[in-house]
């Protein structure tokens, strides 16, 4: 019965506790998917699409464009976001590009230069939504 126990703790934990990490001085030129969490205190020369939250730290940055549930950045982005839920441009943060979101943070010292548009549902940017418009 403990054994058993145990594995079903292991299995319900598994998808939470995948955390990647880019460390700082790392430089990775490619885009990158991520089906759980990712932390970037390194430099990534592509596109991301991560399947939870991505966190860009202060030594952190991002050359492309980027699509996840949940961003928080404290380093710099150049390239556009589009995030399900929240955005979040802590004070250290440096954005050189658009953002779709539902809701958006930007703390004092925070820098945006782009447009950003809010809504409930973004679809992550999907091209069905874009070419629909035109």
């Amino acid at each position: 019965m403990l054994g058993s126990g145990k594995s079903k703790n292991k299995s319900s934990l598994a998808p939470q506790a995948l955390l990647n990490l880019i460390g700082a001085g790392t430089v990775i030129t490619g885009n990158i998917q991520c089906s759980g969490d990712i932390r970037i205190d390194g430099t990534v020369k592509g596109n991301m699409e991560v399947g939870q939250k991505l966190v860009i730290g202060e030594t952190g940055s991002v050359h492309g464009d980027i699509s996840a549930v949940n961003v928080s950045i404290s380093g710099t982005v150049k390239g556009n976001i589009v995030s399900d839920e929240t955005t979040v441009l802590h004070g250290t943060s440096a954005v050189d590009g658009d953002i779709q979101t539902r809701q958006i943070i930007i703390e004092q010292g925070g820098s945006f230069n782009g447009s950003c548009r809010m809504g409930k549902s973004n679809n992550l940017g999907r091209s069905e939504e874009n070419t629909d418009r035109s």
